[in-house]
């Protein structure tokens, strides 16, 4: 019986999983288009009838979630959705790399201009390191492995690029099964430089961001 409730738990994750991508999906449509108008669209937070939908959703499985292992529930019942920042707020992301991934709004659009340029694996691995090193110690060994399956492997699907002496030590960490938060630092930081040498700059000069940071 405790495996059949520990398996069902599993699968509410893995749904919410499912569902959280679609809704990011949904605020990267709004957000990779170019022009003000969707730009103001977006500061309603979601179309009411999308966001009630979510909503209800998250509360339903949240239920489900409690009724089956109440000490695991960790998910709001709120839909967190960024806020279109202040002009001013937005020039701030220009100042530095550390600055535009603090905020919630600005990591957003990062992201969704990276997906454009199907150059969006360095985020995505550096937010996923940056997700590991805030984990509880038994939590993070299948983290390291996800993140070393989905990013560093050879043939990996997201494959960042990562040399051969920095790509075998973290391997050798992860199969250690050793929770070392340090397990990515190397290739984090090689992710982060390569960012702002390159698409960090681009970000900058695209209308994206322009057009909400000098309106």
């Amino acid at each position: 019986m405790m495996i059949n409730k520990q398996r069902h738990y599993q699968d509410l994750l893995d749904d919410r999983k499912s569902v959280k991508h679609l809704l990011i999906g949904s605020l990267t449509c709004l957000l990779s288009c170019e022009s003000c108008e969707a730009q103001r669209e977006l500061t309603s937070n979601l179309n009411d009838e999308i966001k009630s939908f979510f909503l209800q959703y998250f509360e339903r499985s949240n239920m489900r979630l409690l009724n089956l292992k109440p000490e695991c529930l960790r998910l709001s019942t709120k839909l967190s959705v960024p806020i279109k920042p202040q002009p001013e707020e937005a020039q701030k992301w220009s100042e530095s790399f550390s600055a535009l991934i603090a905020s919630k709004y600005g990591s957003t659009l990062y992201h969704a201009f990276l997906l454009r340029e199907f150059s969006n694996e360095n985020l995505e691995f550096w937010l996923a390191v940056d997700e590991y090193k805030h984990l509880k110690p038994q939590n993070m060994e299948a983290k390291a492995q996800n993140i070393y399956n989905e990013f560093v492997a050879d043939n990996a699907p997201k494959q960042v690029n990562l040399d051969a002496e920095t790509r075998l030590t973290i391997l050798k960490n992860v199969q250690s099964k050793i929770n070392d938060q340090h397990t990515f630092d190397r290739a984090q930081r090689r992710a982060q430089h390569m960012m702002e040498r390159d698409s960090y700059q681009r970000f900058l000069q695209s209308r994206l961001f322009l057009e909400l940071a000098y309106p």
